[in-house]
Parts: structure tokens; C-alpha cells; sequence
């Protein structure tokens, strides 16, 4: 799945999605890998979604390719973003609508006018797109993440997640939930189970879901500043920032804590780390993941119904000034090719009937805020977390170099099992960050 899809996301790679090219035909009769020109009857467009996210974008477009005519020659590539960047380098075609690039592209992009801003193509839709979807999504303090450059909008938002979850069960766990982190820390779990469940292993890309934990952390202790700056390499990992970071982290999952101690944390593959919140006798009383673990716990438990068995509570408040900040990821649409179809396209992808079509088909969040009609009550109430955040910010390491992803991945897993060496670790990965982040 993405994270706004200019890189593939942790749990993505966690699902082992490769760099891989699909074609999906969309009532097409075929599909075109190159730009239609000023087409008003045909656009092509790139997206990163395959299986039940390519079924529901098909869903999703249907009813505009039946009322307007304009064939959508739509192709899958996973990442979309190194192809964008490869044919932008050649000269070469462009498709006229795809995810938008890398942020360390958007700034030059916009300048040269590869990417179109929503501003010149949404017409009399765009005080509606922006009165409408999420303000988080449109409006930030880290605008470049969310496509804004000069006050300009090139990325379109279709939808979005939120990550940072406390999920547990409502026949275990019947208390007020806690608002603050230290009252979280201050529960005490039933005799014989611990506070937190975990699960931190993820074939090559176990560490990924420690990393989520800790990036919540650092957003909403330290603030956004901090956060967005040590993505971008600018803050050391030795930095007394990034060290409470991690410290607190250790809480979490400390032998203290945590369902079977740090070994099994290491051990449990991530879907699987919430099963014991619903054992008999349960094993704990807290799991810390994104929405899209409901689908893991119906795997090992079928029975169970959301609002009735599970739920969640967000993410407690670490430093008050900060509780604003939401981890969480966000899909988008750019525009390459400025053509009738492609800006009749764009427009009906920022209105309240196709993303309620994305929202029907399960697993996601609009990011029109119009859309009120949830199939659960899960995600009725992520919803308004997305309603009331000030920034929502990426996962970290789906925006750092491809060795200090991976560097930072290891070194959680290193910390997990040793915390007495985080001085060592924190040191390694300011090596790492010197060297990645200088290529």
C-alpha cells in the first residue's frame, strides 16, 4: 500500500511489492504507455495500486469513464516515482495524470512546470476541493510535503490513513482512555498479561513497524520542525531529540512491558502481533498500529466486529503544543499533461461521490471531508482525527535514503534487543545519515 506513493511504503515492502510494471485495462480494450496529447476523450494515468486497491480505483472510475466517454488507460507501476524521474531526466513522454514525486523533486518540478498546479485546471471546483477535504491535507506548516509550493497546490488528494492507533480489546480493556502518554505507561494490565503487544518482524524490511512507533513519538514530543528536519538529514540521530525518541520508545516495549518480552517482539511478525489481545486469558492490553490491522485481527479471528470487540484510541498527548501532529499517509494525483480529459479526471477525483466510491470498497479514509458515511464505526472515528489534525505527517524512513531506511530499521531492532547500547546505535546511524544522505 502507499504512503502518498512517491515512495512505496514500509508496509508495502512489508507485503513484498516490487518495482514492478502492470498493465490494467479500465473498459479500455488496451492501454497506452505514452501521453495521449490535448485528448478530450482519452487520459492515461499511472498509479502504484494492485489487487483490492486497483479493483477499487477501477470501481472509482467506472461511473466517470460511463458519463463522460474518456477511456482511462490506466497502468500499475509500483514505483511510479523513480519512473517519473527517470523519463522527466530523458525528455521523455510523461503520462498526463500519476502520483506525484519524491518531495526533493516537487520544488523543481513545480518551478519548470512539469507538474500543473490544481490552481490553473480545477476551475470552479478548486474553492470547493479546498473548502472541502481535510485541512491538514491542503494546508501545513511542512507545506512541501503535501505538494504546496508558493502557495500553490499540485498535488490532488483522493484519500488517506491515519497510523498511531492504540487498538485494544473492549472486554479486556473497559477504563476512560488515557490522555496522556505517562498516564498510558501508568495502566496497570490484568495479572498475568503485559501492557503492550508488539511485532517488529517483517521479512527484509522487519523494523518497520518500530519505526512507525517512534515517529510518533518524535512528532509529538519534539514537533514538526524536528520531525520534517530529521527526514531531510538536517538533525543528527545523536541529537537529544532523536535520543528521547528512542528512550521513549524503549518504554513500549521494554521486558517490563511488553508480551513476551523483547525477544518476542523481535520474533512476531507484525499481522500477528495483535492476536494477543484477544487470547483467553488475553496477554495484553495494547497494540500501537495503523487502521489497516483490523483486516489481521478478522485473519485470526473471524467473529470479531469492530465498535463491538475492538477499538482504538489515538495516540496520547506527549507534549501538548504538539498534539496536532498525526502520523499518518495520504494518496495523491498529479497532473503532467494539461488536457480536457485530464482535468475533467482530476476534478471528479476531488469530489465527495468518488471517494465515497474508494470509502464503500473498504480500508481507507476520504479526503473529502464530505464523505461522512463510513462502512464501520473504525473508520467513522479515524475520520475525525484526520478532521482535527494540524499537519498530517509521512513515516520517516519512506522518505530517507534507501541505506538509512534500512540503517534505521536495523537499528531499532538493535535498540529492541539491547537498549544499554542506544549511545553506540545512535552513533551508527549518524554515520550512515553523513554518508546516504552526501550521494
Amino acid at each position: 500500500m502507499a504512503e502518498v506513493f512517491t515512495r512505496l511504503s514500509s508496509r508495502a515492502f512489508a507485503l513484498g511489492l516490487g518495482a514492478v510494471l502492470l498493465i490494467a485495462g479500465c473498459s479500455l480494450g488496451g492501454a497506452s504507455t505514452t501521453s495521449t496529447g490535448a485528448s478530450s476523450t482519452d487520459v492515461t494515468v499511472w498509479t502504484a495500486w494492485g489487487g483490492q486497491e486497483l479493483t477499487a480505483y477501477q470501481k472509482v472510475l467506472k461511473p466517470f469513464q460511463d458519463s463522460t466517454g474518456i477511456k482511462v488507460h490506466l497502468i500499475t507501476i509500483r514505483d511510479s516515482a523513480t519512473q517519473l524521474s527517470i523519463n522527466v531526466a530523458a525528455g521523455t513522454s510523461l503520462p498526463d495524470i500519476a502520483p506525484g514525486p519524491t518531495i526533493d523533486k516537487i520544488e523543481d518540478w513545480a518551478k519548470k512546470g512539469i507538474m500543473k498546479p490544481l490552481e490553473t485546471f480545477m476551475e470552479d471546483k478548486m474553492s470547493g476541493y479546498l473548502a472541502n477535504t481535510y485541512p491538514a491535507l491542503t494546508s501545513s506548516s511542512t507545506p512541501l510535503y503535501i505538494g504546496v509550493v508558493n502557495n500553490k497546490h499540485y498535488e490532488l488528494m483522493v484519500k488517506t490513513q491515519v497510523k498511531g492507533l492504540i487498538w485494544y480489546n473492549k472486554k479486556v480493556f473497559t477504563g476512560t482512555p488515557p490522555k496522556t502518554f505517562d498516564e498510558m505507561l501508568a495502566i496497570q494490565p490484568p495479572s498475568g498479561a503485559k501492557l503492550f503487544c508488539a511485532g517488529l518482524e517483517s521479512g527484509d524490511a522487519s523494523g518497520w513497524p518500530a519505526s512507525d512507533q517512534i515517529d510518533n513519538i518524535i512528532m509529538r514530543q519534539s514537533g514538526e520542525k524536528i520531525y520534517t528536519d530529521w527526514i531531510a538529514g538536517k538533525v543528527k540521530w545523536t541529537s537529544p531529540e532523536i535520543k528521547l525518541g528512542f528512550q521513549t520508545y524503549l518504554k513500549e516495549v521494554s521486558a517490563a512491558n511488553v508480551y513476551g518480552g523483547p525477544n518476542t517482539v523481535l520474533a512476531t511478525n507484525f499481522g500477528k502481533a495483535g492476536k494477543p489481545l484477544f487470547s483467553s486469558p488475553p496477554g495484553c492490553l495494547f497494540l500501537e498500529q495503523a487502521t489497516f490491522i483490523t483486516n489481521f485481527f478478522t485473519q485470526d479471528y473471524p467473529n470479531l466486529q469492530a465498535g463491538t470487540d475492538y477499538a482504538f484510541f489515538p495516540h496520547p498527548s506527549i507534549n501538548s503544543q504538539y498534539d496536532g501532529n498525526v502520523n499518518g499517509f495520504y494518496d495523491n494525483f498529479a497532473m503532467f499533461n494539461d488536457t480536457p480529459a485530464a482535468r475533467k479526471l482530476m476534478q471528479y477525483m476531488s469530489g465527495k461521490d468518488a471517494q465515497q466510491i474508494w470509502v464503500d470498497a473498504g480500508g481507507t479514509l476520504a479526503a473529502n471531508k464530505l464523505v461522512t458515511k463510513y462502512p464501520d464505526p473504525i473508520l467513522q472515528q479515524a475520520s475525525s482525527i484526520v478532521a482535527g489534525a494540524k499537519n498530517v505527517l509521512v513515516t520517516a524512513g519512506d522518505f530517507m535514503p534507501s541505506d538509512m531506511q534500512h540503517a534505521f530499521w536495523k537499528g531499532l531492532l538493535d535498540a529492541t534487543n539491547n537498549p544499554s547500547q542506544l549511545d553506540s546505535i545512535l552513533a551508527k546511524l549518524d554515520q550512515v545519515q553523513a554518508a546516504s544522505y552526501a550521494k
